[in-house]
């Protein structure tokens, strides 16, 4: 009996890793939605992007699918009073790069960088380091599980002793995006919001638009600033209107969990604190409900 429970196991761990890997892009109609930004130490430089596909191309005898973009591009000053950060406008149609599958690895290059390279390696197994051209310093797989996604079960391999980047999946891509570094961030961070099939959202915030780019992080009228954006912890929260009021104030995680609420009975001035030391790295939802009955949409990334 024991050798009979002994083959089964054995059986089904061949049949596991017998299984054929997802490639990326799934298909054509494979849509990834990924904010990224660059911080100078004046100003930060944020792109909410759709990548998409949109053809191929041969390089070194190689096929490649191109991944276009298009998305909302805004500035904001790392102080409130630097106002030489104000430019913002709509892209489309903007060259990402490429990436192709084979063999269980995704290569890729993207448009300033002609050389391509490995991205991503679903090859590995539990112990063994990923080093590619996103993943410069490596990372060990602690754990291999998969996750549900579109209809079937796509692997996810689990990165040890990082807290910036810690999974892949074959078939989606990485926690910081796709071409994005998997390295601990300096300048540069990204995050993965959603990926979808067919126009459908079916990994991530799956209430995520994956049909328009843009994202609008300010008011019309009342400028709202956030700093230090990205932080480690505290977070000043500053309305320049005076005539309108911050009433209540409400953070979540990119999935929709609350991690803070408070309502503001008596606030002097319009500029409040938040703490999100205890809270993981990554992007939270900044939600303010004010007291001519609109809202205010923001992101806080906490390192």
């Amino acid at each position: 009996m024991k050798n009979l429970t002994l083959f089964l196991l054995l059986a089904s761990q061949m049949s596991l890793a017998a299984q054929e890997i997802i490639p990326i892009p799934v298909d054509t109609t494979s849509v990834w939605r990924i904010e990224r930004n660059h911080n100078d130490e004046s100003c930060i430089y944020f792109h909410n992007s759709i990548y998409y596909i949109d053809g191929t191309e041969v390089k070194n005898g190689k096929e490649y699918y191109k991944i276009y973009e298009e998305g909302h591009y805004w500035e904001e000053p790392t102080m409130p009073w630097d106002t030489i950060c104000n430019w913002e406008y709509d892209y489309s149609g903007v060259f990402r790069g490429g990436v192709r599958t084979e063999n269980g690895k995704t290569y890729g290059y993207v448009s300033w960088w002609d050389s391509a390279g490995l991205l991503m390696d679903f090859t590995l197994d539990v112990g063994d380091t990923l080093y590619s051209s996103i993943c410069y310093f490596g990372k060990v797989i602690e754990s291999i599980d998969s996750v549900f996604i579109g209809g079937e079960y796509r692997k996810r391999f689990n990165f040890a002793d990082s807290w910036y980047c810690t999974w892949m999946i074959e078939g989606v891509g990485h926690e910081r995006g796709l071409f994005e570094s998997m390295d601990d961030p300096f300048e540069n961070w990204s995050e993965f919001i959603c990926y979808g099939e067919n126009g459908i959202p079916i990994f991530g915030n799956e209430n995520c638009d994956i049909t328009v780019g843009r994202v609008k992080n300010r008011l019309e009228i009342h400028d709202v600033f956030i700093y230090p954006n990205p932080t480690f912890g505290d977070v000043m929260i500053s309305l320049s209107d005076p005539n309108t009021k911050i009433k209540s104030v409400m953070v979540t995680d990119i999935f929709g969990k609350i991690v803070l609420t408070k309502n503001i009975e008596m606030l002097i001035g319009n500029d409040f604190r938040i703490n999100l030391k205890n809270q993981k790295p990554g992007v939270y939802l900044v939600i303010l409900n004010l007291s001519n009955h609109e809202k205010f949409y923001g992101k806080i990334i906490k390192k």
